[in-house]
């Protein structure tokens, strides 16, 4: 199960006109109007306004622990050694820099992270000085995991499944944590409007999703996808920072120990790209895959989840429209960068 949910960030501008074509002067020549306003929006958001309302906002839900900050694919604050409580670190390197940074902008990306409660979150705020007219100036993007279900440093597959399969026996749990992100995601809107007076912020989503079943050359097709770009409103900032070949592994146990409960939840049915396909207390099972949780045993522990060419591009992803700004790709934070002791989410251990 995983923990999602975006809120959006709307806010003022104005529409981005076009610059005039020979055509457009001749008609304008001749008393023609010409209409050069295009689908394009520039935020009226200062990055410094942005930085400063999420700081405030973060520390009122108790989020203090920073990993980035980029802007204009700038990195100017990069938390390499896991640091406690650094938010105020990224303050100063953002301040140092805000003469050049502060007003104008063309993309923007904080990310921190934060425990509370049994869960493990990863907050990632993404802006645009420039977006499509239907889309927000920004949007928070957090994704959370259950931490007791987390793979510890240097733990195998086989361990992890003792360890785990029998706490999925409680619904229970599962039901607490789901409310008690929900609560979270609500409570960081609820001060993101407080900082961010003349924005508008609106919780689009927030839940609990599983992913779907699915067969073994599913599972390699679908990590060309699980680091896509954040304007997508299926981005899950978790997988980003805390990759785990094991994923595959919780998933297929929780979803036998789901299917042996008296009652079925209200979760949401993601398939391998993350996009929704249904709640699992209304779907039809038979039209999904059979998963053998037995095939996973020792799968990840010699290096068969590695890139070793099950993921060359075959036609299968021809429509890559979701990703064309391209601003995701560079390899800045892209999981590889923090090769820390944090909770041994970068590491090989697994």
């Amino acid at each position: 199960m995983k923990l999602h949910g975006v809120i959006e960030i709307r806010a003022k501008g104005e529409q981005v006109l076009r610059a005039p074509k020979a055509w457009d002067k001749f008609k304008r020549a001749f008393g023609g109007k010409v209409d050069l306003r295009t689908d394009r929006f520039k935020t009226s958001l200062h990055a410094a306004t942005l930085v400063e309302g999420a700081r405030q906002a973060l520390e009122r839900v108790g989020a203090s622990n920073a990993i980035s900050l980029a802007i204009d694919d700038q990195v100017l604050f990069e938390d390499r050694e896991g640091r406690p409580d650094d938010l105020v670190d990224l303050m100063l390197a953002f301040h140092d820099s805000s003469a050049v940074f502060g007003e104008g902008f063309e993309t923007l990306k904080l990310v921190v992270e934060h425990e509370e409660s049994g869960l493990h979150h990863v907050i990632e705020i993404d802006a645009r000085g420039e977006h499509k007219v239907d889309e927000p100036a920004a949007r928070v993007t957090i994704g959370a995991r259950i931490q007791e279900f987390t793979p510890r440093p240097g733990e195998s597959a086989d361990a992890y499944r003792v360890r785990v399969e029998p706490l999925m026996k409680t619904p229970a749990a599962f039901e607490a944590h789901r409310m008690q992100f929900e609560s979270f995601v609500q409570r960081l809107a609820d001060a993101l409007r407080g900082t961010l007076a003349e924005a508008r912020v609106v919780v689009a989503d927030a839940g609990a999703k599983v992913a779907q079943p699915t067969r073994e050359r599913d599972r390699k097709r679908r990590r060309r996808r699980d680091g896509g770009a954040p304007v997508v409103e299926y981005y899950d900032p978790y997988i980003v920072y805390y990759p785990s070949p094991i994923d595959d592994l919780y998933a297929a146990l929780f979803w036998t120990s789901m299917l042996t409960w008296a009652v079925m939840p209200h979760y949401t049915i993601i398939d391998p790209w993350g996009v929704d396909l249904g709640w699992t207390d209304v779907v039809d099972f038979d039209d999904f895959d059979d998963v053998y949780v037995d095939d996973f045993d020792g799968s990840y522990d010699d290096g068969d989840y590695e890139d070793d060419g099950d993921y060359e591009d075959d036609g299968d992803y021809e429509d890559a429209g979701d990703y064309e700004d391209g601003d995701y790709d560079d390899g800045d934070f892209d999981g590889g960068d923090f090769d820390d002791d944090r909770g041994g989410g970068f590491g090989d251990d697994f």
